[in-house]
């Protein structure tokens, strides 16, 4: 326990001397400035879907050319979780970025930047570095997802109807009252989540433990610091108990982002009802909703998939071509 200890004060005390200043709840103007200005409507451009992971991680930034530039440390590697935001020296700003990764790394070829935006590629080096394409963004008009009409949402109607006329609950606006419900909701959706899965091989085992335990983390995470992102948020309360919980926040004026979405899935229908009202009481302002991407889960594009979306938000990843950036 000490040798981890020294170990990551050592790490810690490298970083800085990269010029990295850790990030904290404090910076979330400072980032959503940086952000307002790109115009993009990927979930991953806000400061709560960002700040959430930093509880399985260490979150640092640094401003490079006058751009803003997010980093992430997991004691293994520096990579970044967002291309620099801004628009100043694009270009040196990117090898600057790789240049930081590069000197933390033991291997460049941990070196990367992902939920890169597509335009931002305008500014990538072919010739240095390669791009990868990661799971895209789900976008949906909130029209229809308040309405669910037509033949191609009657199984969602039948799933809300069900859920409204079976059980007796009341949705509520979430605050920090709260908590300790929504805690117990989310240890128990992770019981669940973990004992309904199909087969799976001992690899993929693994990870889908690692995931369902990152994500628990990070949900709590957002529990502890709700009102300091200045979220979204409610749950479904039923027999006294919380059943199903959500939080989301504006991307933009015309784009809201589903951060978290947990249920009780033995209550038939939940789901199908909690995301149509949140959509439509807390949004109702926006004409697009955000889902995120699927995570490369089978299971879940199915979901994502069955609610139609209107369009879709590419996302790259850029890293080192053949392990080392080259340079003039």
């Amino acid at each position: 326990m000490f040798g981890e200890v020294v170990s990551i004060l050592v790490q810690s005390e490298s970083l800085c001397s990269l010029g990295l200043e850790k990030v904290n709840i404090s910076h979330r103007n400072i980032f959503d400035n940086y952000v307002r200005q790109l115009k993009i409507d990927l979930s991953d451009y806000t400061f709560a879907n960002n700040f959430m992971w930093f509880e399985n991680a260490d979150g640092y930034f640094k401003k490079v050319n006058g751009n803003l530039c997010l980093f992430i440390h997991n004691n293994e590697s520096l990579t970044m979780l967002l291309p620099p935001l801004g628009n100043n020296m694009p270009v040196e700003t990117l090898n600057e970025c790789f240049e930081i990764m590069n000197a933390a790394n033991p291997d460049p070829g941990q070196s990367k930047i992902d939920y890169v935006y597509a335009g931002y590629l305008d500014n990538v080096d072919f010739n240095a570095y390669e791009v990868e394409r990661q799971n895209p963004d789900y976008i949906y008009l909130n029209s229809e997802l308040k309405e669910l009409r037509g033949n191609k949402y009657k199984t969602k109607r039948n799933e809300v109807n069900y859920f409204t006329k079976n059980f007796q609950f009341d949705y509520l606006p979430y605050s920090f009252a709260h908590r300790e419900m929504a805690v117990d909701l989310i240890y128990r959706w992770a019981n669940l989540r973990l004992s309904s899965i199909s087969p799976l091989s001992e690899k993929e085992l693994d990870h889908f433990v690692e995931l369902i335990e990152l994500e628990r983390n990070a949900i709590i995470r957002v529990l502890d610091r709700y009102e300091d992102l200045e979220l979204k948020g409610a749950l479904i309360m039923i027999n006294g108990r919380a059943e199903g919980i959500t939080f989301g926040e504006k991307i933009n004026e015309n784009t809201a982002s589903i951060l978290i979405e947990k249920t009780n899935f033995q209550y038939f229908g939940i789901s199908q009802f909690l995301f149509k009202e949140f959509c439509s009481r807390e949004f109702g302002d926006c004409a697009f909703v955000n889902v995120g991407d699927d995570l490369g889960f089978d299971n879940l594009r199915r979901v994502k998939m069955s609610y139609h979306p209107h369009s879709y938000g590419p996302k790259y990843t850029i890293r080192n071509k053949n392990g080392i950036a080259k340079r003039e």
